[in-house]
């Protein structure tokens, strides 16, 4: 899990994949100047006044209905030819995939952004910076677009995520499904800044599980093992997935990206299913202390409109897992081991001890028309341990409400706004941004166009963010808000 209250600041952070399951994960540990100053800070995931407009955008492709004869008004209807006229007029779903049958998708994410505030210092260099895991350093990613989780950059045209999803259905010679997404790009690094195993190490492997689906009690249960991404979230980690097309604070912030372990879904009835997950913890492969962490998530669809998702998630997490380094504070002792970056001291933090934290979430989607959806997130987290001995704990909160519309078969239109508060506690520092209390804001507007058949998705957003501290830049000062717009363009195949 990346956690935050262990560096000054945190930057921000798969939909077969992440739906399907997407913190306190983000990339973690960035380096951020706080005032005049240039100190720790993480990548990761504010809202005051007005929204511009927006041009372009995503749409599922229409299907077409079929010219039927007029009647002729002297007869009157045959009601089992009308019958028979509904039936053959029904949506056909699409057959399901053969037994062993392999099928291979990806897609190329590019985008272009401006920030207003043009957050870069002398000699055109970035705001910021996210530190990844590696020997003995690793590297550091450059930061313009502070609290953004993977368009970071201002006024460069970016190569966001190149992704291939690859899965094989359980076949009779082989009884397992198999799924593998293997990614590249700012996006796969920025998802596994904290990764204990090496960023570089598993920055390609966004996924890779095993499936078994017993059939248990008069239920297919469907059990994964292997690596999968969050079941927390309604965004996710691919773009053209989600309503906008940058990730909300959020999603940066208060959530984990993925984890490696087990998970077995049960249906316990047609509009209720249970998930059970076994992992290791918050975004990391490899565990960095003793402990597992528990997941249980219950999805109810009483109807076709209707989808919410009640996700809880607790267990013990080693401070590697929360990102590489912690700003050198009077609270710890001297004699600590440390790494200089950027003209700055850190404490490394692998093995410095274990905070337990306990997250919950409410996640609804309603469909209020077909061409209207809207959607909220609301995620609680307390957190509590010690770091090489100084006491720490605190409280993050987040809510973010979201609306779509699908104006035509080719534009849409979707909106959010949203809030997140990192509230600290013992110890005085928040855990996810570090310093004292903040909360960050934003409100986010987004155009959506499909062309090619729905393969080229092309997104124009303008997004306000604001925050009651000086986090944002403009050159090399830090200021309390900022306004970026962004053209995304995703191609599917």
């Amino acid at each position: 899990m990346n956690w935050n209250s262990l560096r000054a600041n945190r930057f921000s952070r798969c939909a077969q994949s992440r739906r399907a399951g997407n913190g306190l994960a983000t990339p973690d540990t960035a380096l951020r100047p706080h005032r005049s100053n240039r100190i720790a800070g993480r990548l990761s995931r504010p809202m005051v006044s007005a929204l511009t407009c927006a041009l372009l955008g995503w749409t599922a492709v229409a299907g077409q209905a079929q010219d039927t004869p007029k009647p002729d008004p002297t007869k009157s209807p045959d009601p089992a030819k009308t019958q028979d006229a509904k039936v053959a007029t029904a949506p056909v779903a699409p057959p399901a995939p053969a037994p062993g049958s392999v099928s291979i998708t990806g897609l190329v994410d590019l985008y272009y952004g401006i920030n207003v505030r043009a957050p870069r210092g002398a000699g055109n260099t970035p705001f910021t910076g996210v530190s990844t895991v590696g020997s003995p350093t690793g590297e550091i990613i450059g930061v313009d677009n502070f609290g953004h989780s993977f368009d970071i950059n201002d006024r460069d045209p970016s190569f966001s995520l190149g992704e291939i999803n690859i899965v094989r259905v359980p076949g009779k010679g082989f009884p397992l499904g198999i799924t593998a997404t293997l990614t590249g790009g700012d996006t796969a690094r920025l998802v596994h800044a904290t990764e204990p195993g090496g960023t570089s190490n598993w920055q390609y492997l966004q996924q890779g599980f095993l499936t078994y689906t017993p059939h248990i009690m008069g239920r297919d249960v469907t059990i994964d093992f292997g690596k999968f991404v969050t079941p927390f979230g309604y965004e996710v980690i691919e773009s053209s997935s989600n309503d906008n097309y940058t990730r909300s604070f959020g999603f940066q912030y208060a959530i984990p990206f993925y984890h490696a372990g087990i998970r077995a879904a049960f249906p316990v009835n047609p509009k209720l299913t249970l998930t059970l997950f076994g992992v290791n913890g918050w975004n990391n492969v490899a565990d960095d202390n003793d402990a597992k962490s528990f997941i249980a998530q219950l999805t109810w669809k009483p109807n076709a409109k209707l989808t919410a998702n009640f996700t809880y998630m607790g267990g013990a997490e080693g401070t590697g897992a929360f990102g590489n380094y912690i700003p050198v504070t009077p609270a710890f002792p001297a004699g600590l081991p440390t790494t200089t970056l950027g003209g700055t001291t850190f404490i490394t933090s692998k093995g410095a001890g274990n905070i337990t934290i306990n997250l919950a979430e409410f996640q609804p989607t309603y469909q209020i028309t077909s061409k209207l959806k809207i959607a909220g997130e609301l995620d609680y987290a307390h957190a509590a341990g010690d770091v090489y001995g100084v006491k720490s704990s605190g409280t993050w909160l987040s809510g973010a409400a979201y609306a779509r519309y699908q104006a035509t078969s080719h534009f849409a239109f979707a909106g959010r706004l949203e809030q997140f508060e990192d509230i600290p506690g013992t110890g005085g520092v928040g855990l996810r941004l570090g310093g004292g209390y903040t909360k960050l804001q934003s409100a986010t507007l987004t155009a959506e166009y499909t062309s090619f058949k729905g393969q080229l998705i092309s997104r124009l957003e303008f997004r306000h963010d604001s925050a009651n501290n000086p986090l944002f830049g403009a050159g090399s000062n830090g200021v309390k808000d900022q306004d970026t717009f962004t053209l995304g363009e995703v191609f599917k195949f």
